[in-house]
C-alpha cells in the first residue's frame, strides 16, 4: 500500500533559542530598527546598554573606554576562542582572570566572559594538575623559644 499524502498534516518547526544570545539580538534589534522587548524591565535595560554597542555590517561590537571595539561573539564562537587562547599554540593554561583579559586584548567580548573562563579552566586537566599549590602549614605556627637572647 502506497500513501498519497503524509500521515502528519501539520508540520511544526521548533527553533531552539540560545538564552545567552538573546541579549545580543535585543541590542541589535534596538540599534537597527529601534524595537524594544515587550518586557518593560528588559526594554529599560536594553535602552541603557545600547549606547555602549555599535553595529558594523550586521556585526555587533562593544565600545571600550579607550575607544576600541570588541567583537561580540555567540556561544560557539566564544567556546572556540576560549579553547584557542587557553590551550592553543601560544596558550599557557593561565587562570580565569588572565584568560579573560587575554581574550579582551584580542578584541572579543560577550556578557559572561569571566564566568565562562572560570568554568572552562576548571575543566582543563593541565590547569588542575599544574595550578599553584597552597603552601599553608598543616597546623598553626608556634613561636620558637629563645633561651639566651644575645648569646
Amino acid at each position: 500500500m502506497v500513501r498519497e499524502r503524509p500521515s502528519i498534516s501539520n508540520i511544526v518547526l521548533v527553533a531552539t533559542v540560545d538564552p545567552q544570545c538573546i541579549w545580543k539580538e535585543e541590542i541589535m534589534n534596538y540599534l537597527k530598527e529601534g524595537i524594544l522587548p515587550d518586557d518593560p524591565v528588559k526594554a529599560r535595560r536594553t535602552r541603557f546598554k545600547a549606547p555602549r554597542f555599535t553595529l558594523i555590517e550586521s556585526q555587533l561590537y562593544k565600545r571600550t573606554i579607550d575607544g576600541s571595539l570588541l567583537k561580540c561573539l555567540d556561544e560557539d564562537q566564544a567556546n572556540y576562542v576560549l579553547k584557542e587562547i587557553h590551550e592553543g599554540s601560544c596558550g599557557n593554561h593561565s587562570g580565569a582572570r588572565s584568560l579573560a583579559q587575554k581574550i579582551m586584548r584580542q578584541g572579543y567580548s560577550w556578557t559572561i566572559l569571566l564566568k565562562d573562563a572560570k568554568e572552562f579552566i576548571h575543566k582543563c586537566e593541565n590547569y588542575q594538575r599544574y595550578a599553584s599549590q597552597i603552601h599553608a602549614p598543616a597546623e598553626p605556627m608556634k613561636p620558637v623559644q629563645i633561651v639566651c637572647p644575645f648569646d
